[in-house]
C-alpha cells in the first residue's frame, strides 16, 4: 500500500522546510511526497529542490500559477498511492 501524500505550494519559503522535515520524519516508509509548485515567485521551488536532493520518495513538480484546484489536479494526476492525502505548505504531520 503507498500513500501519495500532495503539496500545492505556492510562496510557501517560511514554511515549506518545517513541513517537508515533518514528513521525513515520518516511522512509515511507504509513502511519496508531491510537492506542486503553483508558479512561486519566491525561493520556494530552490528550497524543495534542494531538500528533495535527499528524498527518494520526494517529487517536485513545478507549473505556471494556475491556482490550488489546478496545483492539487496536477498532483493527483502525478501520484502513484494507493491512498492520497492533501496537505498544505504550512501543514504539519506528527509522528506516526
Amino acid at each position: 500500500m503507498l500513500i501519495s501524500i500532495i503539496i500545492p505550494a505556492y510562496n510557501a519559503s517560511k514554511t515549506i522546510c518545517k513541513t517537508l522535515e515533518s514528513l521525513s520524519k515520518q516511522n512509515r516508509s511507504d509513502f511519496e511526497v508531491l510537492i506542486i509548485d503553483d508558479g512561486s515567485t519566491d525561493d520556494t521551488y530552490e528550497i524543495c529542490r534542494d531538500y528533495i536532493n535527499q528524498k527518494e520518495n520526494f517529487k517536485l513538480i513545478k507549473q505556471k500559477n494556475k491556482g490550488v484546484s489546478s496545483a492539487r489536479n496536477l498532483g493527483l494526476r502525478s501520484a502513484s498511492g494507493d491512498y492520497i492525502v492533501f496537505i498544505d505548505a504550512d501543514d504539519f504531520l506528527s509522528n506516526t
